[in-house]
């Protein structure tokens, strides 16, 4: 049906001013939200959707994975990052990364994501178109795009290659409904100046959002500042790279001259706090950022560095770690981790008109939460049971563009088995 109606819900809108309404509905017409308010609405043509028991609320934003890489979930753990990535990752990728094996990854992905309440996420791989055709089958919004490197990838051998990918792949998918094309520069470690600098204009000219990797180590901080005489951001900022189209992966080792940059020039940053400390790159110094003005939203990482793509876990680390690096138990309350992890990643991506809150006009991108729960009970405070009690398995439901991807934790799009039985196979030949 076309229309939706969701009643006896206790809906968190997100919205500026964060509105709870206790008793709600909501009616959804051809994706979007038509109608949202408290008691009762009646719809003779809507499908009736009872939420009794239920918060309803925006879906999760994951701004920054690599989801392939669930392929190589434990592959080389416990690892620093510049040893994990250019000894074991990078050769691995060479090895198994084909559009085959990354649809196979990509599908495994897509399911542990939506079970656990994604609705949207940030990718920067190879191969991304394959990436964009799985993710339009599974009914997930994804922001996409192809990972410039200067050096030969699976998917291209030359920069210019690179860019020719990136360019028919914003040609092929700009203005769809679900899948959005970006720009993707992995990192100043990476790229030459010349590489970042045709990446942001490739992402100016095509208006679409450009995703890069900054200041996740210090190893990162002193390799880039001895070539360049500047730090990291310091030295994206000089060359062009920091604009509000732009979205920063990691910002582990910003100064504060580099903070105050990204928050004049509305860069935005994917704070990742599980990968950040596996790898121990760090600790985010986050607090700082939003207090600065900056757009703080949260990603998962990649599952080679996290091993998981569960926003409920990265949105809890991303509510504690600041209360430790502060030594205040008020830094970045539950509220704040919230809209990190869905209207602050709706506005890193450019996507806030779109999703990321409950609104009339916007997308019906939602989740299902059951509230009545025993890990969830007693709910004094809702955003605090959202973030610090509950799990993936307390998200019973979810839909985007009023459009269901799960129900009553069963996958609408994608076979689970026949998904899992192919990542097995797929596992044993990189194994061996």
């Amino acid at each position: 049906m076309s229309k939706k109606l969701i009643y006896n819900a206790h809906i968190i809108t997100m919205n500026a001013s964060l509105e709870i309404i206790p008793n709600g509905c909501i009616l959804i017409e051809n994706g979007k939200i038509k109608n949202i308010c408290s008691g009762q609405l009646k719809d003779p043509d809507a499908e009736l959707i009872d939420a009794q028991g239920m918060f309803v609320m925006p879906g999760f934003i994951n701004t920054h994975t690599h989801i392939p890489m669930t392929m190589l979930r434990g592959y080389a753990d416990d690892l620093p990052l510049h040893t994990w990535l250019t000894e074991h990752i990078f050769p691995a990728e060479a090895r198994f990364v084909t559009p085959e094996n990354v649809r196979i990854a990509t599908r495994l992905a897509l399911i542990e994501m939506i079970k656990s309440g994604t609705v949207c996420f940030n990718d920067m791989y190879f191969f991304e178109d394959v990436i964009a055709e799985e993710a339009k089958k599974a009914g997930i919004r994804g922001v996409l795009g192809e990972s410039l490197i200067d050096f030969p990838t699976p998917s291209f051998h030359t920069v210019e290659e690179g860019l020719a990918l990136s360019k028919a792949l914003i040609c092929k998918w700009q203005g769809d409904s679900l899948i959005h094309p970006s720009v993707c520069a992995h990192a100043p470690y990476t790229c030459c100046r010349k590489t970042l600098q045709q990446a942001k204009q490739l992402a100016d000219q095509s208006n679409t959002i450009l995703q890069i990797h900054i200041a996740e180590t210090r190893k990162e901080v002193d390799d880039i500042t001895a070539q360049t005489g500047m730090p990291p951001a310091e030295y994206l900022h000089s060359i062009g790279l920091l604009d509000r189209n732009v979205i920063a992966a990691h910002g582990v080792w910003l100064n504060p001259q580099e903070t105050e940059l990204f928050a004049s020039t509305q860069t935005s940053i994917a704070h990742c706090p599980k990968s950040n400390l596996k790898l121990a790159s760090g600790i985010a110094d986050t607090y700082s950022y939003l207090q600065a003005g900056i757009t703080v939203s949260i990603g998962t990482d990649g599952t080679a560095s996290n091993n998981t793509l569960d926003m409920t876990e990265e949105m809890r680390f991303a509510a504690l770690l600041p209360k430790v690096k502060h030594d205040d138990p008020e830094a970045v309350n539950a509220r704040t981790a919230l809209q990190m992890a869905t209207i602050n990643g709706a506005k890193a991506l450019g996507l806030e008109q779109i999703t990321g809150s409950l609104e009339k006009g916007k997308s019906a991108d939602l989740i299902f939460i059951h509230a009545d729960s025993s890990n969830m009970l007693p709910v004094y405070d809702e955003y605090s049971a959202i973030v610090y009690a509950m799990n993936s398995k307390n998200i019973r439901s979810s839909m985007v563009n009023g459009e269901w991807l799960m129900r009553n934790r069963e996958l609408c799009h994608l076979d689970k088995n026949e998904t899992l039985e192919a990542i097995k196979q797929l596992a044993s030949t990189i194994k061996h």
